[in-house]
């Protein structure tokens, strides 16, 4: 259940048409995770928002202009985005798992670390997207080669076997771009 103090502050921000509300508020309560859970923030006009770390599971953002938005970290577990605006938007790092993402435009966004597991991404727009490290491994529905193809460093993340026997990875891409990783941390 969201949290009514930020509900009451996104929301005044939508209707003033002026996200500039919210985001002082961000910076003002660095510490907080807003919850917004559950929220329906349908057609909202959230441009440029600062929703870093937002807990936004379940919430309804079906034509939502999130357009350079900032989602690092955000849970959007089961969250509706379809129809989403969401061009150079930053989602690294974010929970997407079971979201509706059907007709999504996530053309140059940041989806680098961000986990897509049992979503929905039919005609979802992944132009000069960044996919570094982006999982699509598990459950992941309607995700075609042409789309992945479309963005930017898709051969540094994890899809199933069937994507990657579409786009002409090797059936162990996923183990050997772990073991990557995972020696790239360990020389940091």
């Amino acid at each position: 259940m969201a949290n009514m103090e930020h509900l009451k502050m996104i929301s005044e921000a939508i209707e003033r048409h002026d996200v500039a509300i919210w985001n002082r508020w961000r910076q003002e309560n660095p510490d907080v995770e807003p919850d917004l859970s559950g929220t329906d923030l349908r057609r909202a006009d959230l441009k440029k928002a600062a929703l870093q770390g937002a807990i936004l599971r379940e919430a309804n953002l079906r034509g939502t202009d999130l357009s350079h938005a900032d989602l690092r970290g955000a849970d959007l577990n089961r969250a509706n985005l379809m129809l989403a605006r969401l061009g150079s938007a930053n989602l690294s790092g974010a929970n997407c798992s079971g979201a509706n993402l059907i007709d999504a435009n996530f053309t140059g966004a940041n989806l680098s670390g961000a986990d897509f597991s049992d979503a929905v991404l039919g005609g979802a727009l992944l132009l000069e997207a960044d996919l570094n490290g982006a999982d699509f491994e598990k459950s992941v529905k309607d995700l075609t080669a042409s789309s992945v193809k479309g963005a930017k460093h898709w051969e540094n993340a994890y899809f199933s076997q069937s994507v990657l026997e579409n786009l002409g990875l090797p059936p162990d891409h996923n183990e050997k771009l772990q073991k990557e990783m995972e020696e790239k941390k360990a020389n940091e």
